[in-house]
């Protein structure tokens, strides 16, 4: 998914890239809004965009200190995208862009509600990841309720355990 495919959301889309460009990415990000509002996928792009942030040598000019820590890189490297439009091509020339793009960057992990396949079970996410990357890719607008019915949660509720 690209800032292209998410409805609206443009002021939003354009700090979230400023933020990394300005390197003042805080360590946690919440995501919240009202069902189909683009919360979700909204964070999945941002996700995507963060995880194909350039390290090491090949890191833009104007990037300053590293989100992660590295040094800046030379001058004359290409600079970071200003623009959601400009992101969308630069994530598009990544090579990890199709990992992350199929929701298998292994930068990138998912906690969501699931329920137990048996009596007894405690599940946990991954248990579930196959059905995951199934339903926010066939319906990133989707609730949690939703996703509880993609699963055949019928009347059970779904919970994140400990585990």
């Amino acid at each position: 998914m690209q800032f292209k495919d998410i409805i609206g959301l443009e002021e939003t889309k354009l700090h979230l890239i400023e933020m990394v460009q300005q390197n003042r990415l805080s360590h946690a990000l919440l995501f919240l809004g009202k069902e189909g509002c683009g919360a979700l996928p909204l964070a999945l792009t941002f996700a995507q965009y963060v995880c194909l942030q350039p390290s090491g040598e090949s890191k833009p000019a104007n990037a300053g200190a590293s989100l992660f820590g590295e040094e800046p890189a030379a001058p004359g490297v290409t600079e970071l995208p200003k623009t959601p439009a400009e992101a969308d091509a630069w994530m598009a020339l990544q090579p990890a862009f199709t990992k992350a793009s199929k929701y298998i960057h292994p930068d990138i992990h998912f906690s969501y509600p699931v329920i137990p396949k048996k009596s007894g079970d405690k599940p946990i996410s991954t248990d579930y990841i196959t059905e995951w990357r199934e339903f926010i890719a066939l319906f990133p607008y989707g609730n949690a309720f939703d996703w509880l019915q993609f699963i055949g949660a019928e009347n059970k509720q779904g919970n994140i355990t400990a585990e």
